[in-house]
């Protein structure tokens, strides 16, 4: 993934789900559409920040899918 990209959350519920292997805290992300405006880590976890419904969020890179 790059700066740039177009990219779906796959995941947002906030809590573990049955078929879901990660998680987020924004379930109004969940299946949207957003652009990659920057790559970063959390920690040492390859993570972007992704400008979605409006607002910048970050994503673990496991979290989005590229379009």
């Amino acid at each position: 993934m790059k700066v740039g990209d177009l990219v779906r959350v796959k995941t947002g519920s906030g809590v573990f789900e049955e078929g879901e292997d990660t998680t987020c805290y924004w379930p109004e992300s969940k299946g949207q559409i957003g652009v990659i405006i920057a790559k970063t880590k959390r920690l040492y976890i390859p993570a972007a920040k992704v400008l979605v419904l409006g607002e910048v969020a970050e994503f673990d890179l496991e979290e989005l899918e590229i379009i």
